[in-house]
């Protein structure tokens, strides 16, 4: 069958469905599981039944079923009254749409009832499938996202990777290595990171930037240092919020660049009126370019009562205490730079801030703890499989 004549018969069913809408609308009904009864256009004692799996609706008409369609005039239908009613009625979402509605990832069921204990959790049943599960942000793991941040806390803090596992396997009596804390370090602080760069901080009209060296494995020499790169650091001056932590290879106008990209975006376009940097002359195209209404006050430090770049070099010193306990970092894509962003933002309570942390003191509500990052962050439901004792 040619494009043109499946699109024909595609726009027929949706003419269908929707005829059979205006016909029978407020017969079609939703059911408990999540599921609509669907009457038949001509015999209203025959129904069809309507689910949404996953992303896919099916239904168990002879059209759907026999014909391999993607749509049926009763999946039309169905979608009609939804849009009807969420959009111009503004009413409540089905069921099978709430974020609260526990479903199957084997089947995309709704059919799910609640099925005893593992381990103190409870323990969920599909209807369909069969399979049993307990609901986890971490699919396919069998370590709970406490643990998890846990680990991130502890490295975040200062903890070396072989000292989180030893702690971690003690007193879970769960067998932890170090790579595992370094590859979850690789693949949520990404996670994470997303979340909270989709967050507007309230900021001043000053920022500082510095940049500093450490060691790195697949890095340059530097001024005789073998193993060097380049982290810059963009902070604002009030809140002490870090706006952006950036790897370079070299101490050069790229980095700057790529930096002050990086914080501008964080700082959702909000733009600075001062900022305060050292005599580096890789700073003045970035801001030149990318600032031009900001005042650049160049040949800052911490001892120039008229050009005080203390709040940077405060936060450089944390770093350089860190990386030297760390003994360098493996490579530029390392997430480590960006973990002691969202540490030093949101985890951490400064002394010279109250007791509150930047991202608090920025005006962003938000519990100071990795396990409440890690949970918004990962805001889509998952589940661990239980084993079937049937």
């Amino acid at each position: 069958m040619c494009m043109a004549s499946e699109q024909k018969q595609g726009d027929e069913r949706m003419t269908r469905g929707l005829l059979l809408f205006r016909k029978k609308g407020k017969s079609i009904t939703e059911n408990p599981d999540g599921s609509w009864t669907v009457p038949s256009q001509f015999n209203i004692e025959i129904t069809y039944e309507v689910r949404l799996l996953g992303e896919k609706y099916v239904c168990t008409c002879p059209d759907f079923e026999n014909r391999e369609i993607e749509f049926c005039k009763h999946v039309h239908a169905v979608k009609f009254l939804i849009a009807s009613q969420v959009y111009f009625e503004e009413k409540q979402k089905p069921k099978v749409f709430s974020e609260d509605s526990i479903q199957c990832a084997k089947c995309g069921s709704i059919r799910v009832v609640k099925y005893g204990f593992d381990s103190g959790k409870q323990v969920f049943k599909c209807k369909d499938c069969l399979r049993k599960f307990v609901p986890s942000l971490i699919p396919r793991s069998k370590f709970t996202p406490e643990v998890v941040s846990l680990t991130l806390d502890l490295y975040f803090s200062g903890t070396s990777l072989r000292k989180i596992a030893r702690i971690v396997s003690d007193h879970t009596e769960q067998h932890l290595g170090a790579t595992t804390v370094y590859d979850w370090i690789q693949r949520f602080v990404p996670k994470i990171s997303d979340y909270v760069n989709s967050l507007a901080p309230s900021l001043s009209d000053t920022w500082h930037a510095d940049e500093i060296f450490l060691k790195m494995k697949d890095g340059i020499t530097y001024r005789g240092n073998t193993k060097m790169a380049f982290l810059w650091n963009v902070m604002d001056r009030k809140t002490r919020f870090l706006l952006a932590s950036k790897l370079s290879r070299f101490r050069d106008k790229e980095g700057a660049v790529q930096v002050f990209q990086e914080a501008i975006k964080n700082a959702h376009n909000e733009t600075p009126d001062k900022i305060f940097t050292d005599s580096l002359n890789a700073y003045e195209t970035p801001i030149f370019d990318m600032l031009p209404q900001t005042y650049h006050i160049a040949r800052a430090g911490v001892k120039k009562p008229h050009a005080n770049n203390n709040r940077v070099e405060r936060l450089n010193g944390t770093v350089r205490e860190r990386v030297k306990v760390q003994r360098g970092w493996k490579s530029r894509e390392s997430q480590i730079a960006e973990g002691q962003r969202i540490h030093y933002n949101f985890v951490k309570p400064h002394s010279a801030l109250e007791g509150q942390t930047p991202a608090q003191r920025a005006g962003i509500p938000i519990q100071n703890n990795w396990n409440e990052l890690l949970r918004l962050a990962l805001n889509t439901r998952s589940e661990t499989p239980i084993e079937n004792t049937q």
